[in-house]
């Protein structure tokens, strides 16, 4: 299929959902309000990680301004989250961690594949600004669950000069697509997203095409 247009996988692999609601049941039955004070503990994410500039990193205008200068938004210039594998040295709940570690290690034996999973959480008022990581780029899965389904995932095609927005739906959801590199401008991918409920991602950036394609069936058909 086309690997620069985001696509949905409706219905996600029985054995890759148990994994996913295991973590996922563990995690909303549980307080996790102390998280949300973690989030910029780490000195790189500080003027990164505002929770007031939701509604500007969000809007048409902010948008309008990073097209210009493309370099300057690989990574997000704002966002307000916690990444739970790259910012556990923060996170004082051991408990989490080994449950972050378990899971990933199991998405890793069930995919085959070596890649961490980054596994993001956005709590209510959560977001990450438009950008589009032409500087870490590849093939990506992303895995999102958001009981609430309050949040959504901004896909703007500057090619055509539109937006495709996938709004959570209850229990985990699946995009896979193509984030290109800065030197393939019509590929490269802007994209921003936010929420009202508590939300969880676990995603995916792949190098080699064709274990993309197999991580992609893996992820579709029963074992």
């Amino acid at each position: 299929f086309p690997v620069t247009i985001m696509q949905v996988i409706s219905e996600i692999n029985n054995d890759l959902l148990k994994i996913l609601n295991e973590f996922s049941d563990f995690f909303y039955n549980r307080d996790n309000s102390h998280l949300d004070k973690i989030i910029g503990s780490n000195p790189k994410m500080k003027s990164v990680s505002i929770k007031e500039k939701k509604d500007e990193a969000l809007s048409e205008e902010y948008l309008k301004e990073a097209l210009k200068t493309p370099e300057k938004y690989g990574f997000p210039r704002h966002s307000w989250g916690l990444e739970l594998v790259y910012d556990r040295i923060y996170i004082d709940d051991k408990d989490l961690i080994n449950n972050c570690n378990n899971t990933n290690n199991k998405l890793m034996n069930f995919f085959g594949a070596r890649n961490n999973a980054l596994q993001m959480y956005y709590p209510p008022g959560g977001y990450i600004g438009w950008h589009n990581n032409g500087n870490a780029h590849g093939y990506n899965i992303i895995l999102t669950c958001n009981p609430g389904a309050k949040g959504y995932f901004d896909h703007y095609d500057h090619v055509k000069g539109e937006h495709n927005v996938y709004h959570d739906k209850p229990g985990w959801n699946c995009k896979v697509g193509y984030f290109g590199p800065f030197r393939e401008p019509e590929n490269v991918c802007w994209h921003s997203a936010g929420t009202e409920s508590p939300r969880l991602t676990f995603s995916y950036v792949i190098f080699d095409k064709n274990i993309w394609e197999d991580m992609v069936e893996d992820i579709k058909n029963a074992r």
